[in-house]
């Protein structure tokens, strides 16, 4: 089976070589974005929690870009059209985060926790990037992975249609 390596942008993802500037997206170049669909998320404790779900390469590539504060039972559901590896480039992501790489069968594949945040003036090449095999990406506050006990090999529960694009 032939993969794809999938590059993410600022917490949202892009395929490889390819780059939406935020402005295209229509939010403002420097605010977080509203996201108008979410799902609820069960872990395998039986703890849920209501997340975010970005489906489109505009959405995936902002994802939580400039957010300065996440509540405690928050997370953003990146949806991908397929399963594939996955790189997250964390520019702009100005709190710390726990990402949560998910395959299509919703079993968890990698956990990162506590990855660096960003501000506009890390280099790029200090930029945290943090990769796995996913079609799913949680990403979460940083600590909330420990706090629900999520390993590789989990199941999760939610619904998110998966996108064409």
């Amino acid at each position: 089976m032939k993969r794809i390596l999938t590059v993410v942008i600022a917490a949202g993802v892009l395929a490889a070589g390819t780059r939406i500037p935020a402005a295209a997206s229509g939010a403002a170049a420097d605010a977080p974005q509203k996201v108008a669909r979410y799902t609820s998320l069960r872990f395998a404790s039986g703890r849920k929690i209501r997340a975010d779900v970005v489906d489109s390469p505009a959405t995936r590539e902002q994802g939580l870009m400039f957010r300065r504060h996440l509540p405690k039972n928050y997370g953003m559901l990146f949806v991908f059209p397929g399963e594939d590896a996955k790189i997250f480039w964390m520019k702009n992501t100005w709190v710390s985060l726990d990402i949560v790489f998910i395959g299509a069968d919703k079993r968890i594949s990698r956990v990162h926790e506590r990855v660096r945040p960003s501000t506009a003036q890390t280099t790029d090449r200090d930029v945290a990037r943090v990769g796995g095999l996913a079609q799913y990406v949680l990403e979460l506050p940083a600590g909330a992975a420990r706090r629900y006990g999520l390993k590789a090999g989990q199941s999760l529960e939610f619904k998110a249609p998966i996108p064409r694009f």
